[in-house]
């Protein structure tokens, strides 16, 4: 009877062996979907040239409605123009050290993340390291930020730990913030997200959780925080508290180092060359066009 059944049903007995196993090992089919908003299945795509192959970090300039860029081992500060798709030098030479993770632009100076925690801010138009001033990060452990964003409500710069020696074993990315008034960091974590909370809410226990990048919505006011491992948009409320999590799909988002909200909602998305040329994902808010966005003062 075994015999006969095996025989006369192979593909009924693979079908119950593929089940069987994707229970027993909780395996699930990843999905990618969108946050309120937004739909990621239809971005909008701006390549960004080899001189950007290592973007990794990206920023919204209110002043002229383009974005700024950083590039690990670029001692520039990149402007791009999104309609024209037109790329120049903002500020060059600002620093004789590279490595840059992240860039924030407040009034007219622009602060770059440094992956060491260290923070540097850069005068406008710099063309030299002779007006910029470096905060290092208090703690001297072996660290690795690279990612930093803007709190009005905190007035600071915060940055989240990609890889950090206080957090080993700890189950947690933890954030630490410089204050913008006293110029120092604090001396104490802001917050630390869980990461089994981000497991939990994208579904997958093994979900690879290390911050690349991150912005605070301008409407809703949530903080979405990109993980370059592990392929993840993570949103959480301004102080870590995970609200969902969603995968990113590779083949548009292989290596997503930058994000950047514009003030009407567009969500822009930097990818380093890791299999190609670099790349600009744009996800207009709510279905407006990219141009309404962008013109809109």
């Amino acid at each position: 009877m075994q015999i006969l059944f095996q025989t006369r049903c192979p593909a009924l007995i693979m079908l119950v062996f593929v089940c069987s196993y994707s229970i027993l090992c909780g395996c699930t089919q990843k999905s990618h979907g969108s946050p309120e908003g937004y739909d990621f299945r239809t971005p909008q795509k701006r390549e960004l040239g080899k001189v950007l192959n290592e973007i990794s970090g990206l920023n919204y300039n209110t002043e002229n409605h383009t974005l700024l860029a950083i590039s690990d081992s670029k001692r520039k500060i990149f402007q791009i123009d999104v309609k024209k798709q037109k790329l120049k030098d903002y500020a060059e030479k600002f620093s004789k050290q590279a490595d840059f993770e992240d860039i924030v632009k407040l009034n007219n100076t622009v602060y770059v993340l440094v992956s060491d925690g260290t923070i540097m801010s850069v005068p406008p138009n710099a063309k030299d390291s002779s007006g910029t001033v470096s905060y290092p990060f208090w703690s001297k452990d072996k660290n690795d930020f690279e990612t930093m964003y803007y709190d009005s409500v905190a007035n600071g710069l915060i940055i989240i730990c990609k890889s950090c020696a206080k957090d080993k074993n700890q189950g947690v990315k933890s954030a630490y913030r410089f204050d913008l008034g006293k110029k120092r960091f604090d001396s104490s974590k802001f917050y630390a997200i869980s990461t089994d909370s981000v497991r939990s809410a994208v579904r997958n226990n093994d979900a690879n959780f290390k911050p690349s990048a991150a912005a605070i919505h301008p409407i809703n006011q949530r903080l979405y925080i990109l993980s370059s491992a592990g392929q993840l948009l993570v949103v959480t409320d301004t102080r870590g508290k995970v609200i969902e999590a969603f995968n990113l799909n590779p083949d548009r988002n292989p290596q997503a180092e930058g994000i950047a909200f514009s003030p009407h909602g567009t969500l822009f998305i930097s990818n380093e060359g890791k299999y190609g040329k670099a790349t600009l994902q744009i996800f207009p808010y709510k279905g407006h066009r990219i141009s309404d966005k962008i013109s809109n003062r």
